[in-house]
């Protein structure tokens, strides 16, 4: 029926013409060619061409199409390729400059014929990926190297802006593998790298001007102690900015504002609204302290910051984010109420589009495209910025609306038995709008919980599929997986550690056995080559590997981490277990533990088992707008000297610490006496993360009970200054420990 429709419309030349495309198609599907993206248009011919008799034919000076092409033929055969034919080369590899092609600059013609390859294209981009498509028929369609298959391919992406964002805040990666990383983006033709270089938790780019933005805003201290950090030079960015440019990659720097700067103010305090003293976070969230944005001398900051940034980045285009902006600060600066008054601004919504106008001016006036998150938006934009849209397509019908162009995202963060690569190889980005004004889409990769050692299982091989998405949506999801085999090959072979398509890499909990009075280990990985290895504290010597559970007998802080092939696949994971006489008490709870933090089941406060500084770890029992009010029977008079009931305080998660802690013990579980009331000073507003103990400890006697009664009163309904204003708050606890 589609064809029949097809045939009424078209003219008999022109059915003719679209029958051989058909046919070619056919013939490339059957063809098992792996290359990804798939071209548009593939034909399969007789013969081979071989480069042991070929020399380079131009008539344009050496570009970079041809210097990277010629470095890889080196590499991968050893072959020296002469510019002149000679008695042993007369075989010609013509790179051809043409308009005759198509009006896209990124399409291009490729040829192999026994006699002679040619590449033909609008510009030396298409050229470039031209020699990519040549180098995939090397790397993966070839049993010998210097044997290349005969095929014409014409071929063009369906969109301009085919992008990564590698977060390096939130984790560190050096040189080598952004250079590795920005290989293989350029191997599937992804032409931008959005670089993700300031943070709360981390400021990457040295500035000449503010020296301490990387030495005090370049590093955090662990909870263990250590520090993370490192920042790149300006030599160091310049050298990967030429690097990509070389790969055919634009490189976009992102500097955050105005949120999302807590390293930036750790450096330089006077920068925001307290003016306070304050240290690089090492956890994650949103943020108050942002830049103050009554006072001049942060624009001239970041004028100058953006200066620095604008002479290390020759492109286009400067991502400035403008992304999760608390606006308590603001609420409360007379320097920004004052900009507010004077300027006739509605509220601290309007402030924020000030500061983000500003900015934009600056960036017009040295000629640079403006790029934010869709929350720039707010309070107005001008239509030459671009807007990335995060926040789901109602943001999208919003920026294209007031005639912007937009980014969509699909983000690479989400687990892969979340987003899995089926689902990546489906995603469209004009699903929901198809709008000239959509340039194309990112995959961003926000690296909380991702390092140097599980950045290819997040990335690999659902880039692969993006890769595909966004150049020409191949012929169906089967033949992508058929040909992304030879791909898997290859990853291995060059050290590439790529994850599962519809699996996490780890998942990982601990378990309490009441019966048995041990902890059990369970570890569940994505791929069959993985082993975990652990330890106790100390005990380094002692480490032992497990390939899927373990069980143990003593408490103590147990360390483990995961292997693949003999590296490091992922972060070490630490489980603390501390000895106390309720261990195995069954509480009787007044108000049970509310969903989805009650995975520790009936004996969650009392199996030894500390949480950690992520609540949804699965060690921790939750309650929100309610008491936790909890009964431990021990079966007998037992004597105790302390107790102590341990929680958390994340304010800007609703979590914060019970605003007092009651003891009670009886000898019948009916009448009370009160044992201590225990409260705490920390501050609500205070955003760090938080443990503390609400421990009572004897200062007499000890003290004998058959039942102890722990009540924790729930700090209510949240107050005007949180951005969750009249929602209830949690309380977070993982253990009552008695000793």
């Amino acid at each position: 029926m589609f064809f029949a429709i097809k045939y009424a419309s078209m003219s008999h030349t022109t059915f003719i013409s679209f029958f051989i495309w058909c046919l070619a198609l056919t013939v490339q599907a059957q063809s098992g060619y792996s290359l990804i993206p798939e071209p548009v248009h593939l034909e399969v011919n007789q013969g081979s061409f071989n480069l042991q008799e070929a020399y380079i034919k131009t008539n344009e000076q050496e570009n970079k199409s041809i210097a990277f092409f010629r470095g890889k033929i080196r590499e991968i055969t050893g072959l020296d390729l002469s510019d002149h034919p000679s008695e042993n080369r007369k075989l010609p590899i013509e790179f051809i400059l043409s308009d005759d092609i198509s009006t896209n600059p990124e399409s291009y013609h490729l040829e192999i014929t026994p006699k002679k390859i040619t590449i033909e294209s609008p510009s030396v981009s298409g050229q470039f990926w031209a020699v990519q498509t040549l180098r995939q028929l090397m790397l993966f369609n070839s049993n010998d190297k210097f044997e290349i298959p005969c095929v014409r391919i014409t071929d063009e992406p369906k969109y301009s802006w085919r992008s990564n964002m590698l977060d390096v805040c939130r984790h560190f990666f050096p040189v080598d593998t952004i250079k590795r990383h920005l290989d293989m983006l350029s191997l599937y033709k992804i032409n931008t790298f959005h670089w993700h270089l300031t943070e709360d938790q981390g400021w990457r780019i040295e500035i000449k001007k503010y020296p301490l933005l990387t030495q005090i805003g370049a590093w955090r201290k662990k909870p263990d102690g250590s520090l993370h950090g490192g920042f790149y030079t300006q030599e160091e960015i310049r050298d990967i900015v030429r690097y990509a440019a070389d790969r055919n990659i634009e490189v976009i720097p992102e500097i955050e504002l105005p949120g999302h700067c807590r390293a930036a103010l750790a450096a330089y305090p006077h920068l925001g609204c307290t003016k306070e003293k304050m240290e690089v976070p090492d956890y994650y969230g949103v943020f108050q302290d942002v830049y103050c944005a009554g006072q001049e001398e942060t624009y001239g900051f970041l004028e100058n910051v953006l200066t620095e940034v604008i002479n290390l980045f020759p492109g286009k285009y400067i991502h400035i984010g403008g992304d999760e902006v608390p606006k308590a600060r603001w609420s409360e600066c007379p320097a920004c109420q004052r900009r507010i008054r004077t300027n006739g601004l509605s509220d601290e919504h309007g402030l924020q589009s000030y500061f983000i106008s500003r900015i934009h001016r600056f960036l017009k006036s040295k000629g640079k495209v403006m790029i934010g998150w869709d929350e720039i938006l707010e309070g107005g934009m001008d239509q030459d910025a671009i807007i990335e849209v995060w926040r789901g397509q109602e943001k999208a019908s919003e920026a294209l609306a007031k005639g912007n162009k937009i980014i969509q995202t699909l983000y690479f963060d989400s687990k892969p038995a979340t987003l899995t690569m089926e689902k990546t190889w489906h995603y469209d980005p004009s699903e929901v709008h198809d709008h000239e004004n959509i340039l194309g889409a990112e995959c961003p990769l926000w690296t909380e919980w991702v390092n140097s050692q599980n950045l290819d299982y997040m990335m690999y091989p659902r880039l692969q599929a993006f890769a595909e998405v966004l150049w020409s949506r191949g012929e169906s999801y089967a033949a992508f997986r058929k040909r992304l085999q030879a791909h898997y090959e290859w990853m291995e072979a060059n050290g590439i550690l790529y994850g599962a398509e519809d699996k996490n890499l780890l998942q990982c909990g601990i378990s309490f056995d009441p019966v048995r009075k041990n902890w059990n280990i369970q570890a569940d990985f994505g791929m069959p080559d993985m082993e975990m290895r652990y330890f106790y504290e100390g005990r380094q010597e002692d480490q032992a590997a497990f390939k899927s559970r373990i069980s143990l007998t003593k408490p103590g802080k147990i360390h483990l981490k995961p292997f693949r092939k003999g590296r490091e696949a992922g972060s070490t994971l630490i489980y603390h277990i501390e000895e106390h006489l309720a261990i195995g008490i069954q509480p009787e709870y007044k108000n049970a533990p509310h969903a989805p933090y009650n995975k520790p089941g009936s004996y969650g406060l009392t199996d030894g088992i500390r949480g950690s500084m992520d609540f949804r770890d699965g060690n921790w029992l939750a309650w929100q707008g309610e008491d936790l009010d909890v009964m431990l029977d021990f079966g007998k008079e037992t004597t105790f000297s302390s107790i102590s009931l341990r929680c958390m305080q994340q304010t800007q998660s609703w979590i914060l610490l019970p605003s007092e802690v009651g003891y009670l013990f009886s000898t019948d579980g009916k009448d009370w006496q009160a044992l201590a009331v225990v409260g705490h000073n920390k501050e609500d507003r205070n955003y760090d993360h938080i443990f503390h103990d609400f421990e009572y400890t004897s200062s007499g006697l000890p003290v004998k009970a058959r039942y102890i009664r722990v009540v924790a009163k729930n700090y209510g309904l949240l107050p005007e200054w949180h951005l969750g204003n009249g929602g209830k708050a949690w309380i977070f606890a993982d253990e009552v420990i008695i000793k």
